[in-house]
């Protein structure tokens, strides 16, 4: 019997059938070059791929001018896109994964400009961040229209250069998130107020999105189950936001993770630390699935095939989202579908090398793993010797009998002679 059953068993977002439930979610490796796919970007996916990813979700990429949250942000927000990710999608699907590219609009999460000057930021109401102390643009009617034509064209691209699916960020909150909450959205149009209300930005994007792709062009949305922040909203009320988001038949899968970005105490758990339990937001993400009756992808520290496994046994989601197991063992997957689980390299939630490297603008890597976007350079020195050869190691080595390296004993001043 398979040692993991549940883990390499196929599923289908929608009309995509993906070949087992191990995901590589979204997250930034700021390896963009000018805001486009890089062949870098590519070979550091590809080395995911090759390691037996199912599905692989492209990192967040801007779909209007005012979704620019960082310099180093990709942009899907004209046709110069396309050529980098058909490249990718190519790439990637030579080795059977299945692969979706992220939308996104940060609202007021704006953190950096390319030139130093002050950010601005787009919100539905002019509520400050407290993490990056940005007072927001109320948005107009006119510029939500704008923007939600730009989440569809950018779908339309990813579509025409033959990625699976795509996916909205509503997490964190980023813009969708920031029109569900009330202590953020306080607007008395149609975009706030009530509960269906402040759900219209997220299912009007949605319904945008199917009206630009095929019917087997799988949507996905990501959203905070707990946002785990002073300002957060009600559990309960995302739950509920949730059911109606799904009574409109559009979106075929929620990835549910915990988190806002609006706050250090709500930020930590974008990359969840070693201090919290692995696969902690499982029952978060247990809840959604009951709600929705849809494919649930749940993130947050499952960093072992076996807490995976016990998670999908357990009917709390169906895929899991295993990215810095990944950026830690690339090879994860396909060890633990052969039985190699002594093999893995575990994530260990120090945030040294990834997030910490993100947050310092320099590509994502691991302290136990530095291959990690280096697969052009470092991982290319890999190869297998064509030749076998004997090879000495010198080292140098502690003496085995420590009694003869005690210092000499520290001589004793004689006392004075009278």
């Amino acid at each position: 019997m398979p040692k993991f059953p549940n883990l390499f068993s196929p599923v289908h977002i929608g009309g995509v059938e993906i070949a087992n439930r191990i995901v590589s979610t979204g997250h930034e490796t700021t390896m963009g070059e000018r805001g486009l796919i890089s062949d870098r970007m590519i070979a550091y996916h590809e080395a995911r791929a090759r390691g037996g990813a199912g599905l692989i979700i492209v990192q967040a990429a801007g779909i209007h001018e005012t979704a620019r949250y960082s310099a180093h942000l990709l942009m899907l927000t004209d046709d110069h896109a396309i050529p980098g990710y058909a490249r990718l999608a190519e790439r990637l699907h030579g080795f059977g994964t299945k692969v979706f590219g992220q939308l996104f609009h940060p609202g007021r999460e704006i953190f950096d400009t390319e030139d130093g000057t002050a950010a601005v930021g787009y919100a539905p109401s002019a509520v400050p961040t407290s993490r990056f102390r940005v007072m927001p643009v109320p948005l107009t009617r006119g510029l939500i229209a704008e923007i939600v034509d730009g989440y569809a064209c950018a779908a339309r691209r990813l579509m025409a250069a033959g990625l699976d699916g795509c996916e909205i960020v509503a997490s964190h909150g980023y813009l969708p998130a920031q029109f569900l909450n009330p202590s953020l959205n306080l607007r008395d149009d149609e975009y706030g107020g009530s509960l269906v209300n402040r759900t219209r930005f997220i299912n009007e994007t949605a319904a945008a999105i199917r009206d630009a792709t095929q019917p087997d062009f799988a949507i996905s949305l990501r959203i905070s189950g707990e946002e785990k922040d002073a300002e957060a909203m009600d559990p309960a009320e995302i739950l509920e936001a949730c059911r109606l988001i799904n009574r409109e038949g559009v979106v075929d899968c929620f990835h549910v993770i915990a988190g806002t970005s609006a706050s250090m105490e709500g930020a930590a758990h974008i990359a969840p630390a070693m201090h919290l339990a692995p696969g902690y937001t499982a029952p978060i993400a247990a809840s959604v699935k009951r709600l929705v009756g849809k494919p649930v992808i749940v993130t947050g520290r499952i960093n072992q095939p076996q807490i995976a496994e016990a998670i999908l046994a357990g009917g709390q989601a169906d895929l899991c989202g295993m990215t810095r197991a990944m950026i830690c063992d690339p090879e994860m997957p396909a060890k633990a579908r052969a039985g190699r689980t002594n093999d893995i390299r575990a994530c260990i939630g120090c945030d040294q090398a990834c997030i910490g490297h993100f947050h310092k603008s320099a590509p994502v890597s691991c302290i136990q793993f530095p291959e990690s976007d280096r697969e052009l350079t470092l991982a290319a020195q890999k190869m297998p010797a064509t030749r076998r050869r004997k090879v000495l190691v010198a080292s140098e080595l502690p003496p085995r009998n420590l009694r003869r390296c005690r210092p000499p004993p520290v001589p004793v001043c004689e006392r004075p002679r009278r």
